[in-house]
């Protein structure tokens, strides 16, 4: 991953081809030291795993896909679950045919690229355990 630092809380990332998005991203804040922040995104991926939240079941129902998608948007948090770092990332997709599918992300393989504007935050965002949904939301 290449770095630019632009200024005190404000980094311009750029995740290299065949690099897993939310290994690169917290590796990214441990070696700065950031607990917490906001991001987004654009570039694209040749492998996801994306879903949404099934209010029946409280939890998320997950689609794998394994071809080239467009990362039309990309946006999220870095925040602190149980005092380890935690992402929650949001992706719109669109295939060779310029169909969208949106959701949540738990893994994405960049390729080509990924170019992510991040921005940290000087206090820590915790999140909490929610019984209703049965998800850790921020507190």
């Amino acid at each position: 991953m290449i770095i630019k630092r632009i200024n005190q809380n404000q980094f311009l990332l750029r995740i290299e081809p065949e690099e897993e998005l939310f290994t690169a991203l917290l590796n990214f804040a441990k070696k700065y030291k950031i607990n917490s922040g906001f991001f987004y995104g654009i570039g694209a991926s040749k492998k996801c795993l994306i879903g949404r939240y099934n209010e029946k079941k409280k939890d998320y129902d997950w689609f794998e896909i394994k071809k080239q998608m467009e990362i039309g948007s990309l946006i999220g948090n870095l925040t602190l679950k149980e005092n380890h770092h935690y992402l929650h990332i949001h992706a719109t997709l669109g295939d060779k045919s310029l169909k969208a599918i949106s959701g949540h992300l738990k893994e994405l393989i960049v390729f080509p690229t990924c170019e992510i504007m991040f921005f940290a935050f000087k206090n820590k965002v915790k999140r909490e355990f929610d019984e209703i949904t049965n998800l850790f939301l921020i507190n």
